[in-house]
């Protein structure tokens, strides 16, 4: 009997060969016509800077002016921004990002904005700090930065909207202040009034974040009698008041 079957299984055999050869050529013909992947939407970007009325920032150097003529340096630089508006012209809605975004001034602060529509745009807001929802201890994760901004829980509790550290000199000598924003009261909406249009591909919007108007309009803020201002709302509400016209808007394509 098992002589018998040899010669059938001899004569079989390239049937199956050729059956599995059309099944390989009718799979390779599929998928030539299958479409590939779509491509993942372009991403617009949020890029922080920092500037004194047009020079660039630098740390630990006592070499800028502020308005009450002090000359002053800065060691240290840390706050929240949130609620990026887009304001839309005619047929462009309004886009609302909501962040929030931790910004180091020792960093390179860029963001992923997602993808924004094409159009054109009148300007922006933009929240210095962070909406009641957030200002509150434990709200934001866990990581190191947020817990290094907390607010002190016998304060009100929540999180620093600010922290403007550094030196500025008195009678020729070295002086510290530090200029810390916080609590619900104080945060800051601040106004861009740049118009932009974007493309629709992966723009970039530069926020730049000119450190001398913290000093100056609507109030002239002197660090001989403000170098602390944590513990006085007079003092964080002349900060709030002045840095709402403290970002500029620039579009880069």
């Amino acid at each position: 009997m098992a002589y018998m079957k040899l010669p059938q299984r001899i004569a079989f055999r390239p049937v199956v060969v050729a059956a599995m050869a059309a099944f390989a050529a009718g799979c390779a013909k599929e998928d030539r016509q299958m479409p590939g992947p779509a491509p993942a939407p372009a991403h617009a970007v949020l890029a922080l800077e920092h500037q004194v009325d047009g020079q660039d920032f630098r740390y630990d150097t006592v070499q800028y002016t502020n308005e009450a003529g002090q000359v002053y340096g800065i060691t240290h630089l840390e706050y929240y921004l949130s609620q990026l508006t887009l304001a839309g012209a005619a047929g462009t809605p309004d886009q609302v990002i909501p962040g929030p975004w931790y910004v180091n001034g020792m960093n390179a602060n860029r963001f992923d904005l997602g993808p924004l529509p094409a159009g054109t745009y009148t300007g922006a807001t933009v929240q210095l700090g962070l909406p009641p929802a957030l200002n509150q201890t434990g709200a934001l994760p866990g990581t190191l930065e947020n817990l290094l901004m907390a607010w002190p829980a016998p304060m009100g509790g929540g999180y620093h909207f600010m922290k403007f550290e550094g030196h500025f000199l008195l009678n020729g000598q070295p002086t510290g202040f530090a200029m810390h924003l916080g609590r619900d009261e104080n945060l800051v909406h601040c106004t861009m009034q740049q118009p932009f249009t974007l493309a629709g591909a992966k723009d970039t919007l530069v926020l730049r974040f000119n450190l001398n108007e913290v000093f100056r309009s609507p109030h002239t803020y002197d660090l001989t009698t403000g170098n602390q201002s944590m513990g006085s709302m007079a003092l964080m509400g002349l900060l709030r008041d002045n840095c709402a016209d403290a970002f500029t808007l620039e579009h880069r394509p």
